[in-house]
């Protein structure tokens, strides 16, 4: 009898599924996008920095960052001063040309200052989202920078390291603290200012984060630029130890 009720009714089909061959061991990978910050010194003059004292009369130091996704730079501060005035703390360093009007301790920055010296540098993983943060800071700043609303001042301290490490700690980006004493041994031989400064900042960077040393190359200065391959700690060049 079942025999002929499959004949005359046929078989209903109430479903089916299918499976991957067993031989097919390929798995779908999603690429998560990785992010990080390189903070850069030229502080190279050692015996501007003694018993945890920075002397700007020897040397001023700098202290810069960029932001990397992947193995590209997407961003980079690098601040410093532009045009008149002279370079560094208390008027020490490179000199330019003065204003008429005599000022000396403010003057026109630049988020593009030039990296001239051998760097030590410092990689700190970072999320997306402090990623992002950083990305939109750094673009703030460099507007305000640009209409001259935040200039290079040796005096009120909105230098190098000061505004770099504050774009940092704005967007929760965790850094050694950068305090230390300063002097000027051409004005003093004692300490005149506790402040960020790059030569304090390195040294207790050194102390928690391995370092990186990187050569700008034969051009004699350089810029991290946007869209090109982390030259320190992305595919390791010839001149980054």
């Amino acid at each position: 009898m079942t025999t002929k009720l499959r004949a005359v009714t046929g078989w209903i089909s109430v479903g089916s599924s299918q499976t991957s061959p067993i031989e097919n061991m390929k798995r779908a990978h999603v690429a998560l996008d990785s992010y990080y910050v390189v903070i850069g010194f030229e502080v190279n003059e050692l015996e501007a920095y003694k018993n945890d004292v920075h002397d700007l009369a020897l040397d001023y130091g700098h202290a810069f960052f960029y932001l990397v996704k992947n193995t590209k730079i997407i961003n980079s501060f690098s601040f410093g001063p532009w045009g008149v005035g002279k370079v560094g703390w208390f008027n020490n360093g490179e000199h330019l040309t003065y204003k008429k009007n005599g000022e000396q301790n403010a003057r026109p920055g630049t988020a593009d200052y030039p990296i001239r010296e051998d760097v030590k540098a410092f990689k700190l993983a970072i999320s997306h989202s402090q990623a992002n943060a950083l990305h939109k800071e750094v673009n703030s700043i460099r507007v305000e920078i640009a209409k001259g609303q935040l200039r290079y001042s040796a005096i009120m301290n909105d230098t190098c390291a000061e505004t770099a490490k504050e774009i940092l700690d704005e967007v929760d980006i965790v850094t050694p603290s950068g305090s230390g004493w300063v002097k000027n041994s051409h004005i003093a031989s004692f300490p005149i200012v506790y402040a960020v400064n790059p030569y304090s900042w390195h040294d207790k960077f050194k102390k928690s984060h391995p370092e990186k040393k990187f050569t700008p190359g034969a051009l004699g200065e350089w810029r991290p630029a946007l869209g090109a391959a982390d030259p320190i700690f992305g595919m390791a060049p010839a001149n980054a130890v």
